[in-house]
This record gives C-alpha cells, sequence and structure tokens, in this order.
C-alpha cells in the first residue's frame, strides 16, 4: 500500500513507522519481516521527493542498526542503492525541483547516507579488513562525503572514519584523513572540531606511533591551541594524554620540548602586556600572569614591540601536568638509559633525547611555576620539583653505575 499510496507525507510517515517498529522491537522479534521491510525502505529511497526519501533513508538507518548481523545479506544491495543515489541530483542538497528547493534544507539526506554506512560498519565489522567489493565501495563513499564542503555531511563522514579505525588503518589514507582533521580544528564550527578530536582519540587508541609519526609536534601544538582557544571542547586533554602515555617512554624528550614551549609562551605575555600595566598594579589578567609571581619596572620596559603568541594559564597548567605525567611512566618503565647516563654511553644512545639529560630543563620549569601568581601552577610546579626529586633518587639507585 505504502509504495503505491502517491502522497509524499503518507509515503514519509509509513517509512518513519517501519524504522521505530525495528527500532523499538528489536531485530530478533522483526526478523521475519527484514526482507519485505528492506526492500519498500529502498523502494521509497529512490522517490525524487525531499520529504520521502529523506525519511525512508532515515528509517533504513534504524533498521540496519536494529538487525546488526542478521542485515548481512542485504549490506552489498544498500552499498549499491548509496552509490545510486549520491549520483542523482533528486538527492542532492541543491538538487531537486524548485518546489521542493524549501523542503529539502531542513532534509539533509547525505547526512542520512553516512549514518546508513556507519551502521553497515558495525555490520561488516573485522570482514573490513578483507579486500573485496563491499570494503571498495564502503571506502569509497566514506572518502566522498568526507571531501563534502557541508560540515554536517563532514561530521557524520568522520564518524564513519571514527568506526573505521577500530578495525584497522592499514586501508585508509591515514596521511590524508589526519591533514583533513588537522584543517578541521581551526574550524569555525563547533561540530566538526568535536568530531574531529573524537576521531583522533580513537586514532591514538589504536596507533599513536603512527599519529606521532605523521601529525608530529605541529598536531600536539595545534591541540595545545584550541586550549587556549576554547577549553570546553571535550576530548582535547585525552587525545595528548593517551598520545603521551604510549609514547612518552620512546620520546621523553620530545614531550618535554613541547611543553617548553607552551611553558615559555608565559614569558612572551609578560613581554607583550607589561607596559599597558602600571607598575604594582594587581588588575592583570589571571590568564597571563599564570607564570609571574611579581612584575618589575624592567620586565615591564623589555620587547615592547614582541608579538608571540600567549598560552592562557590553564593550557600553562595541563602542560605541567603532562610533564609530571612523563616522568612518572619514564619511572614506572624502569629503563636504565633514561637514568643512567653511563649506561646510555655504553648503549650508544642519543643523551640529549633521555630524560635525565633534561633535568636542568625540568627544574628550571618547575622554579618558574612554584613561584607562580596562580594558585593551581604554584601547587603543580612542587608536583614536578617531587617528581625530579623521584627521578633522581631512581637514577642514584640504578645499576651500572
Amino acid at each position: 500500500m505504502v509504495v503505491q499510496n502517491r502522497d509524499p507525507n503518507c509515503r514519509a510517515g509509513c517509512s518513519a513507522a517501519f524504522g521505530s517498529i525495528h527500532e523499538h522491537v528489536g531485530g530478533l522479534a522483526t526478523g521475519p519481516l527484514l526482507k519485505t521491510t528492506v526492500n519498500v525502505l529502498m523502494s521509497l529511497g529512490n522517490d525524487p521527493h525531499p520529504t520521502v526519501h529523506f525519511y525512508a533513508l532515515a528509517a533504513l538507518a534504524n533498521v540496519t542498526t536494529a538487525a546488526s548481523l542478521a542485515f548481512s545479506p542485504f549490506v552489498s544491495g544498500i552499498l549499491g542503492m548509496l552509490i545510486k543515489l549520491y549520483l542523482l541530483d533528486s538527492h542532492e542538497p541543491e538538487g531537486g525541483t524548485l518546489p521542493t528547493a524549501n523542503i529539502r534544507g531542513s532534509l539533509p539526506s547525505y547526512q542520512v547516507m553516512c549514518r546508513i554506512i556507519n551502521s553497515v560498519i558495525g555490520v561488516l565489522g573485522p570482514e573490513l579488513l578483507e579486500p573485496g567489493r563491499t570494503r571498495a565501495l564502503t571506502l569509497d563513499l566514506v572518502h566522498e562525503f568526507f571531501k563534502e564542503a557541508d560540515s554536517g555531511i563532514r561530521v557524520e563522514s568522520i564518524r564513519c572514519m571514527q568506526h573505521l579505525l577500530i578495525f584497522g588503518s592499514q586501508f585508509i589514507p591515514v596521511s590524508s584523513l589526519l591533514t583533513g582533521f588537522r584543517e578541521n580544528l581551526s574550524s569555525s564550527q563547533r561540530p566538526l572540531k568535536v568530531a574531529s578530536v573524537n576521531a583522533l582519540y580513537a586514532f591514538a587508541q589504536k596507533d599513536a606511533f603512527t599519529l606521532s609519526r605523521i601529525g608530529g609536534d605541529k598536531l600536539v601544538e595545534d591541540l595545545f591551541g584550541m586550549l587556549d582557544d576554547d577549553d570546553s571542547v571535550d576530548g582535547v586533554r585525552g587525545v595528548i594524554t593517551s598520545w603521551l602515555r604510549q609514547t612518552a617512554v620512546h620520546a621523553p624528550s620530545g614531550w618535554i620540548d613541547l611543553c617548553q614551549r607552551i611553558m615559555s609562551k608565559a614569558t612572551a605575555f609578560q613581554q607583550t602586556s607589561g607596559p599597558a600595566v602600571k607598575v604594582g598594579s594587581y588588575a592583570q589578567d589571571d590568564e597571563g600572569e599564570a607564570l609571574s609571581s611579581g612584575i618589575t619596572k624592567d620586565h615591564l620596559a623589555t620587547d615592547e614591540a614582541s608579538s608571540s603568541p600567549t598560552s592562557r594559564w590553564r593550557t600553562q597548567l595541563f602542560a605541567l601536568q603532562c610533564l609530571h605525567l612523563i616522568c612518572n611512566t619514564v619511572a614506572e618503565a624502569g629503563l636504565n638509559e633514561h637514568l643512567d647516563l653511563r649506561h646510555a654511553r655504553e648503549m650508544n644512545l642519543n643523551e640529549r633525547a633521555l630524560l635525565v639529560s633534561r633535568i636542568p630543563d625540568l627544574v628550571k620549569m618547575a622554579f618558574t611555576a612554584s613561584t607562580a601568581y596562580v594558585t593551581e601552577i604554584r601547587l603543580e610546579g612542587l608536583v614536578l620539583l617531587r617528581d625530579i626529586i623521584k627521578v633522581r633518587r631512581l637514577q642514584s639507585t640504578a645499576p651500572n653505575r
């Protein structure tokens, strides 16, 4: 009846009803109806009217999720249908006819297509590791949607990428993917930034070393920069922390250099904002005074023309917490080369890359932080000093000395 009825609202309503039934009843109870439901929704998904095909595709996404593994026989047909719909003018964001132009603005069919693909990825699971037509179609669709200009479509495609990363990154162009994520971090669209951060977290959990090799220091600095621009973006600290925990033992000096650059931006603030503040005034912003315990006339008179970027105190605090995590991670690993220079020289290792050679830099940052204006910074500086003492104690008890 629904296929023969030509009223768009009726067809769309019946489609939504199909999706709700499968979503609420479950895949086991609706198993005997699955083939009929999928065939009807695929037919309605080809309807050129935006209301009909949007609700049909949305229902198909619900059915795919509810059916789970039972949906496997229909995966090939669904992917072929999505390829066909992606090429149709009637389903494009700016396609269709003039009477339906205003309707399709609030019915983004491409986003729903991405949700279907995301559900299909869950159905396929580890089967995506095997080369074949199904994997090729899935990857092609995700990549095409990832290149769309609309932020809503890109958010959904990023979620698909995040889902794909669970099963492996060997069949995904990681370099171009990370480049896209980095560009999104500076986007004015908050959902796009949040989706990229979540995908980076999944990548860091899966393969932090590849993230280090391709993303490098620049990506970490971009993430720290996000903390400066918008501290409320969830997940940024999680990405950096997860990345650091997995790689700090292998490259503690690199992480210390990066945190040192973040901390040094506080000094730049004293130079840039100093001339505008009277000596003895306590009206300075806490964000800028994080690492200044007392501003003298000499500080205020230097480098008036400096235009170096500055870190907010919460970003500096997180950098100190990262230094604390580096010390603890290396100490818990128990690698003698990081604690004993003689042992490191016997192994012909680069001394500059070892934790023990960076003790003076750590002491300097910890001392500067412990005399800071902001209480949280001072306390974290003292915690870092305690960590340095702990490392030195381990160094004195390390074998092969």
